[in-house]
């Protein structure tokens, strides 16, 4: 780990309150994947919920918005972009004969405070996106409007492409993502070949707090001057109200918002954001950055559970160690996710030792597209057409041919989760027997926020699947629609290799 590691009394942190925030987290079955604490530029905790960990890139969602707002104040620092330069002027080729008044003013300061003018989000997703943005109704004046969306952000990436020559996370990379030591930055890619500056990128939580104290000392790493302050002091702090009552218990979305961060109800603190969870706080009076990512619909809970339990915790200079101290120490060495626990079924997995399950080509999704995840927004296409299940003393082995190849995932059977890669992704996976003909198994790509629960129903003909997100959402952001046979045709072929 990059960061000096400590005791949160060293640095004037409660242990108990820490241990208060997990207790919260849990009555509120919340799920959180990560958690990173830093104050004064020490870590005082840091755990991974398994199957989760500290060397996998997380979806990151919206947070990749404040590190494109990040590519855009190098770019400006660099005399590349000015945050008056006109949309019609970077885009001059992809904007319509007769723009309207609105578009004519529309700036790129207008894009990072989420004010360009639209009312509604342009969802084009060809390569002709940026023609299509220039060409969204600008309904209202630039910079009056707040209108939270991603494919503004989109834009910026394709500005800093457009004016620098390269995308977001390759111009970052010898600016920031270097000299702050942070790995591999994948970033799903847009039809045309631009980032998907918006919502696109995947991190470790070390790299995000990395880039948090990036941002807590304005620009500034291991006394190198690398952006200039006067780009925080604007990017960090309010420059347009936000809707909603600040006042309400659901208002944290309600304080305003920065370039392409939001403002958070303790005064000075701010935070990048990604849906579900992938928080970066940065409360700069207590010196103090908070790391989370998660797989949670209910973020302002996650908000409330930060504000009221570990911020309490926070006190001046070093605290007497206390008793919870090592509970705490404990507690971040062993958290896990829950998995799944059933009796073994002896009978039904000797009958399917060598069985085979047949659907047609084009019935059901890819192995990755059935696992999908938030977070995730590019999958292999493809089709299984075969199932095949061997069991083991601790492990369901499942086989699926696909594309002409057979992949293997390996679910734990003894209370916690396997690992196995498959495609260059790596999956964590749990099964259980839920009654005497049905097989349930959870699986997750680690590098994504949420899984999978399938369900095999064996009935005397074949076997039936059934599929549904690990992750409670209301509006699908981010996750896959999924192609299920009505059911795999038991075949008396062996079980051997795909074809």
């Amino acid at each position: 780990m990059y960061f000096e590691q400590t005791t949160p009394e060293r640095v004037g942190i409660s242990s108990r309150g820490i241990l208060d925030f997990w207790d919260r987290i849990e009555g509120e079955r919340l799920e959180i994947h990560s958690l990173m604490i830093l104050r004064r530029g020490k870590c005082c905790c840091a755990g991974w919920r398994k199957p989760y960990g500290p060397d996998y890139p997380h979806g990151m969602n919206s947070f990749s918005k404040t590190l494109t707002a990040t590519a855009v104040g190098f770019a400006v620092q660099e005399g590349q972009l000015s945050l008056e330069d006109r949309l019609v002027d970077i885009f001059p080729d992809e904007t319509p004969e007769n723009p309207s008044a609105h578009l004519r003013r529309a700036t790129v300061r207008d894009l990072l405070t989420m004010a360009c003018g639209h009312e509604t989000e342009s969802a084009d997703t060809s390569p002709n996106w940026i023609r299509a943005f220039l060409r969204h109704p600008f309904v209202h004046e630039p910079g009056a409007h707040f209108f939270y969306n991603t494919a503004g952000t989109n834009l910026l990436a394709a500005a800093v492409r457009r004016k620098t020559g390269r995308n977001v996370t390759a111009y970052l990379r010898p600016r920031l993502f270097d000299p702050l030591g942070i790995g591999p930055v994948p970033c799903h890619m847009l039809a045309d070949g631009t980032e998907m500056g918006g919502a696109g990128m995947r991190l470790r939580t070390e790299d995000m707090a990395k880039f948090m104290h990036f941002l807590a000392q304005k620009g500034e790493w291991e006394g190198r001057r690398l952006l200039h302050p006067a780009w925080f002091e604007a990017a960090c702090r309010k420059q347009i109200d936000t809707p909603g009552d600040p006042s309400r218990p659901d208002g944290e979305w309600g304080w305003g918002y920065g370039f392409q961060c939001w403002m958070g109800s303790v005064p000075g603190s701010f935070r990048a954001d990604g849906a579900y969870g992938q928080f970066g706080f940065l409360y700069p009076d207590l010196e103090l950055e908070i790391i989370t990512t998660a797989a949670v619909q209910r973020t302002q809970i996650l908000v409330d559970c930060v504000k009221e339990t570990l911020l309490p915790a926070v006190g001046g200079e070093a605290l007497p160690c206390h008793p919870a101290a090592d509970r705490l120490s404990q507690k971040m060495a062993e958290l896990t996710l829950p998995a799944l626990y059933g009796d073994r079924n002896p009978l039904r997995e000797s009958e399917l030792a060598g069985k085979r399950f047949v659907c047609a080509p084009g019935a059901c999704s890819s192995l990755e597209r059935l696992v999908g995840g938030a977070g995730l927004y590019a999958v292999e296409e493809g089709s299984i057409t075969r199932l095949a299940f061997g069991f083991e003393e601790d492990a369901c082995i499942w086989r699926v041919g696909e594309n002409g190849e057979e992949k293997e995932l390996r679910a734990a059977m003894n209370g916690g989760f396997a690992l196995s890669e498959c495609g260059g992704r790596v999956y964590a996976a749990t099964a259980r027997w839920r009654d005497f003909k049905a097989l349930e198994m959870e699986i997750r790509c680690v590098e994504a926020i949420g899984g999978v629960r399938l369900i095999f129903r064996f009935l005397a003909n074949g076997v039936t699947m059934e599929a549904d997100d690990t992750l409670l959402t209301s509006d699908g952001f981010g996750l896959f629609e999924r192609r299920i046979p009505a059911l795999f045709t038991a075949t008396a072929e062996p079980a051997g290799e795909a074809k």
